[in-house]
């Protein structure tokens, strides 16, 4: 491990409390059995769990193992496909635009993207066909980021390719010659689409491509050394979990490639970022740039984002005739907003308090999931509350 790693994961060590390790603090005990108590059944692998506020992390837990057969411990530093947390990143990347007077989010997308000036909505008809007709409004940039535009959830090439296999930019051009399934605005479909073609908006404003704009933007000045959409070979074989599922015949854990991406992970000319749930991170390092939206856009005295523009993020975006809570790039829920992803993680920041909740596994079809991490959230507000 480099002398950097090493330094960042004693001083989250010593920040936190790292459970596997058998730490004995009186005020850990309930989160440690609640926690503890699913891995040594065999109901879960393990977990990564950070608390913090904007200024400071204030625990880390880790539980179990990020590989079954190695037995290797979860630490702050083990490496989580992090899935459609990815989603917050792209609003925060469009945000950073709005900051500075490029994009207005309500601005139709076409004005970013000009191929999508011809978009038309599919309406299925009863023996199968399609009737195609133009959208009643079209498209705009914050429907794109609350699920609202109309898109489907994926289209096809990415179920079978996986959702790496395009560059921004050319996954948008392809898109733009799919049909829409609704009308802008009126129907909210949690949609791989549309926060795509945010990130292909963030291209094209900006000059750069979307994973370049996250690394100046945020990575490198935010200090995560970690975060990639393209974990190297060494990592994946010292730091990277392995995903587990739960084989209900053998009732057993069995190792899984991650159904959404393509292989290998490294590989640069075969894969590319995608906006959507692209990318990789530790909890050492996803903790920070949570930490930032906590701190209303400051991290370390430094701004990444107005107040207003992270306010913007985390309020219901979706409009009173759609039930579901969702925001810009997250979802929304009352003063909590955050974003979790496929394989079991989540985050959340709370709006008003500040407080940060980083929730790491890896793993799909586990029948205690749900469980967990509802007994873990139990823990957080007790936590917090108790501060």
């Amino acid at each position: 491990m480099k002398k950097s790693g090493m330094e960042k994961w004693i001083r989250f060590w010593m920040m936190g409390i790292c459970l596997v390790a058998g730490c004995s603090d009186v005020w850990s005990q309930d989160m440690k059995t609640a926690l503890q108590g699913y891995v040594d059944r065999g109901e879960m692998p393990g977990f990564v769990s950070i608390l913090a506020t904007p200024e400071k992390v204030l625990r880390v837990d880790c539980v179990g193992y990020a590989d079954l057969e190695k037995q290797r411990p979860m630490t702050p530093d083990t490496l989580f496909w992090i899935a459609s947390t990815t989603k917050i990143f792209t609003a925060a990347a469009v945000m950073v635009l709005v900051d500075e007077g490029k994009i207005s989010l309500d601005e139709p997308l076409e004005t970013y993207l000009p191929q999508f000036r011809d978009s038309k909505v599919g309406i299925r008809n009863e023996d199968g066909t399609i009737t195609l007709r133009s959208p009643k409004s079209k498209p705009t940039v914050r429907e794109a980021l609350c699920h609202v535009g109309g898109w489907t959830f994926m289209p096809p090439w990415m179920d079978t390719c996986g959702i790496d296999a395009l560059e921004v930019r050319k996954a948008a051009a392809v898109l733009a010659t799919f049909p829409m399934v609704a009308d802008p605005g009126e129907k909210y479909q949690y949609s791989q689409v549309g926060i795509d073609l945010a990130g292909a908006v963030v291209e094209a404003v900006s000059g750069m491509r979307y994973e370049d704009f996250l690394q100046t933007r945020f990575f490198d000045p935010l200090g995560m050394k970690e975060t990639t959409f393209w974990p190297s070979k060494e990592v994946q074989e010292t730091r990277l979990v392995k995903a587990y599922t739960w084989d209900r015949e053998s009732k057993k854990w069995r190792a899984t490639p991650i159904h959404f991406l393509s292989y290998p992970l490294e590989c640069r000319r075969t894969r590319f970022a995608e906006p959507g749930g692209g990318l990789f991170s530790t909890p050492a390092d996803l903790v920070k740039f949570f930490q930032m939206l906590a701190g209303k856009g400051v991290y370390e005295g430094k701004r990444y984002l107005s107040e207003a523009a992270v306010a913007e993020i985390h309020k219901k975006q979706t409009p009173a005739s759609v039930p579901t809570n969702y925001g810009l790039g997250c979802f929304h829920h009352g003063e909590w907003f955050g974003h979790g992803g496929a394989y079991g993680n989540d985050t959340g920041v709370h709006a008003e308090k500040g407080w940060v909740a980083i929730y790491m596994v890896q793993h799909t079809g586990v029948p205690k999931a749900g469980e967990a991490k509802s007994r873990w959230q139990e823990h957080v507000v007790k936590f917090f509350q108790a501060l």
